[in-house]
């Protein structure tokens, strides 16, 4: 195999070579420019989402003809297909099963759960044609006030985490899917967004190593296929470089001290970490140096929306071409990233596709977000289900649309947790449930009053985890209001984490489900139910 490829790696121009170490988006179904860029700009893969294939019929004919494309070339090794298929990130949300996400997975505490759950990604996407799912998280929530992370990751416990991401990857693998675990050395300390700007985890080094480093290093003893880089500096592993550009990031740490022998993939170089710090070209340059072996140019939301963002690309792809010409960087540097990527593409996404679906993968779901509920606070005991209850969402309905991204990252699901759970009450309890619309609580907050003292309260927080915004951050204030005057018959409902109860002890019932997927808020309804 090392010789084939060597061989091969010899006869391909420098334009080939450059093209293969890209990870691409294009927006929407633009299947002749995507088609363009396998077979004159050589690229090696793509960064998939539902704005490029909206039903699993589009995303299986997309995957297929890309890698008839792709085998049609001198080399003609499979392209690496990516999604985010993470459980609290997703695609294809109508007609795949996403369980609740890891951080519900994390508070079940269950290895075998989430190996299976991560099994089932595999089985679903695998099917479809795609071969990676860029998870999963290994980042540690060390900072409740994270604006990205939240429920993407496996909770607070390095140790506990570790546990997770190793039971992922391995489900994964399983599933037939490469792996891949992010975002390195950890995104989890920061109060920052990455797709927003630079952020800095200034930590000692001796917390850095036992808490951030510790799942990676799971992930690396468990055979990960790749780890994705962070846009965060490190003061305490390189004084000047975010760890996407930094050699003793890369390479000094991950590759020699970690011992890790796979692929190293950038998070996305046109995240405004980087374009804001960085020419797209030279930020390119400096990855490769630092160890990189793929480059993701993967949200183009950030830039088709205002500029040409075909002429982005193209121009990077010219760029390092041009820059390899003038000897900027030696081609032995790029003719060793290459073969490293070559050589798992060859090996590992040969695999034919499992078969889509199975009839016990919905109740997997749903029974990993059973296993997560907890009830955190029981001063005030759960209404019975025959008594009538006030239903009042905390978060402007209108902030719904913000959950279905307009390049396909992020929840990407249409069923908003809120108006979930009071469908799944409604059904279960019939004619019990008096909703308070949002206009009507917006009255009540202008005009405090005693309108909602006779019964009980199901106030409910709802929170997602959204690529460069937060959801509803007013929702705080809200609760704040309606806690003030009715502490004793109010019962908050978290569909998200359970960060947002630390800001109130006079809360007295509290049940989180550390998720705000909808298979989520029906496994609350049947707890509130069987609680009482």
């Amino acid at each position: 195999m090392q010789r084939n490829i060597k061989q091969l790696i010899d006869a391909m121009s420098l334009e080939e070579k450059v093209g293969q170490l890209f990870v691409l988006a294009f927006a929407g179904q633009d299947k002749d420019y995507a088609s363009y860029l396998v077979r004159e700009r050589h690229v090696g893969g793509f960064y998939l989402t539902d704005d490029n294939a909206a039903t699993l019929e589009q995303a299986s004919a997309l995957a297929s003809h890309l890698q008839h494309v792709a085998s049609l070339r001198t080399c003609d090794a499979p392209l690496l297909l990516a999604v985010d298929q993470e459980g609290a990130w997703g695609i294809l949300t109508k007609y795949l099963d996403l369980g609740p996400g890891n951080l519900a997975l994390g508070k079940a505490d269950d290895d075998t759960l989430t190996r299976e759950v991560y099994q089932m990604f595999a089985r679903q996407i695998g099917a479809l044609g795609y071969n990676c799912i860029l998870g999963p998280c290994a980042d540690v929530n060390a900072n409740p006030d994270n604006p990205i992370i939240g429920q993407r990751s496996f909770g607070e416990r390095p140790e506990a985490v570790s546990r997770q991401v190793k039971a992922a990857v391995k489900g994964l693998h399983q599933g037939g899917v490469l792996a891949c675990a992010k975002h390195f050395p950890g995104h989890g300390d920061t109060a920052e967004d990455s797709h927003q700007t630079l952020p800095v985890v200034d930590k000692p080094l001796e917390h850095l190593i036992n808490e951030d480093l510790a799942p990676f290093q799971a992930a690396v003893d468990s055979g990960v296929d790749l780890v994705m880089t962070s846009h965060i500096r490190f003061p305490q592993l390189d004084a000047a470089k975010p760890a996407t550009l930094s050699s003793a990031i890369l390479t000094d740490l991950l590759k020699q001290q970690m011992g890790f022998n796979g692929i190293i993939i950038t998070d996305s170089m046109n995240m405004w970490a980087m374009r804001r710090q960085y020419d797209p070209v030279e930020a390119v340059l400096m990855a490769l140096e630092a160890g990189a072996h793929l480059i993701m140019l993967s949200e183009e939301h950030y830039e088709n929306q205002t500029t040409d963002y075909k002429a982005i690309q193209q121009a990077t792809l010219d760029g390092v071409v041009a820059a390899f010409k003038t000897g900027r960087l030696s081609e032995s540097v790029l003719n060793s990233r290459l073969g490293d990527a070559l050589t798992l593409r060859y090996q590992k996404l040969q695999k034919p596709p499992a078969a889509i679906g199975q009839e016990q993968d919905a109740a997997l779901s749903l029974l990993a977000a059973q296993k997560a509920i907890r009830q955190l606070r029981a001063q005030t005991p759960l209404p019975p289900p025959h008594q009538p209850c006030y239903f009042i969402p905390l978060a402007d309905p209108a902030n719904q649309e913000l959950l279905v991204n307009s390049r396909g990252i992020g929840p990407n699901d249409p069923r908003a947790a809120s108006t979930e759970l009071y469908s799944a009450l409604q059904a279960k309890r019939p004619n019990q449930l008096i909703p308070v619309s949002f206009t009507q609580f917006q009255a009540f907050l202008h005009a405090p009053d005693g309108r909602f003292a006779d019964k009980p309260i199901f106030a409910v927080w709802e929170d997602y985890p959204l690529p460069g915004e937060d959801f509803d951050p007013e929702q705080r204030q809200r609760l704040t209001q309606l806690i003030t005057l009715y502490p004793d018959n109010l019962h908050l409902l978290l569909l998200g984490p359970d960060y947002p109860l630390r800001h109130f002890s006079d809360v007295q019932s509290c049940i989180c489900t550390y998720s705000s997927r909808w298979v989520s808020a029906q496994a609350l309804a049947e707890f509130l139910i069987t609680h009482h």
